[in-house]
């Protein structure tokens, strides 16, 4: 499905399962939806809908040669809601994906039922030193660049077959979306309006990741949003959707399911 969007960006949008409750996927930085797949061919046909766009500057969406900042990801996640008339909506993010689905939220409450973050970066940025800067921005947007950020944020192994499809996925980031995405999530900068947050949280951090440590996301997110909880996802790193398949497919039905608790 191609949805497109009042900015004039057009997003591809993949699609699983069937049902009243659906949940909208919002995926990180230097991949696309594609790296949902395997939660996909493993989610049951009537545990609900599944949607999952390939941001701006990836996948088969818009690859417009600026607009890499966490508003502009926002605005065309608010778009997207509000093109497929979604409500009562569980909004699911991951990293980056995080990141622009707690900035979303902040602009439609109304429409959500739940707020998933995980693996997220916090609403302040990381503050990374000029080294650390230097070696992501080397890592460039090709298949050998690809092939090191994801294998260095593993803690799980993840099967060959599986990296592989992941990797091929990557390479189909444009330049602009790999530098200017780098760039928007480590200076994000909207901690001050996260407390007015009313949304039922759920944080769920990597237990084994780095710099994203479960401490360090729960003092820069959990602890700014009314009620958020703080789960973890036991032995991952950065990727569950990779590393705890199993373990992300039972927990996201759960989430879908009408009758539980926000979190």
């Amino acid at each position: 499905m191609r949805v497109a969007l009042p900015s004039g960006i057009n997003l591809h949008v993949h699609e699983r399962g069937n049902g009243e409750n659906a949940a909208l996927l919002v995926h990180g930085w230097a991949v696309s939806g594609h790296i949902w797949n395997d939660l996909f061919s493993k989610w049951p046909d009537n545990a609900g809908r599944l949607i999952a766009p390939d941001l701006r500057g990836t996948g088969f969406s818009s690859k417009p040669r600026d607009g890499y900042t966490i508003d502009a990801y926002a605005e065309d996640i608010v778009g997207l809601i509000d093109a497929l008339k979604l409500r009562d909506l569980v909004l699911v993010g991951h990293s980056m994906g995080g990141t622009i689905a707690l900035r979303a939220a902040l602009e439609r409450q109304d429409a959500l039922r739940k707020l998933i973050l995980m693996c997220p970066v916090p609403p302040s940025g990381v503050p990374f030193n000029d080294d650390q800067i230097a070696f992501f921005r080397s890592l460039g947007n090709g298949r050998e660049g690809a092939a090191q950020t994801l294998g260095m944020m593993f803690v799980k192994p993840v099967a060959p077959d599986v990296l592989e499809r992941a990797i091929d996925g990557c390479a189909s980031v444009a330049s602009e979306a790999f530098y200017g995405g780098f760039d928007a999530w480590r200076t994000a900068n909207f901690a001050d309006r996260v407390p007015a947050l009313r949304v039922p949280t759920l944080v769920i951090p990597g237990e084994k990741e780095q710099p994203l440590t479960p401490e360090f996301v729960k003092a820069t997110i959990v602890d700014l949003i009314p009620g958020a909880r703080m789960e973890v996802f036991a032995g991952t790193g950065h990727y569950p959707q990779l590393e705890s398949t199993d373990d992300l497919v039972a927990r996201l039905q759960q989430w879908l399911a009408p009758d539980t608790a926000a979190a």
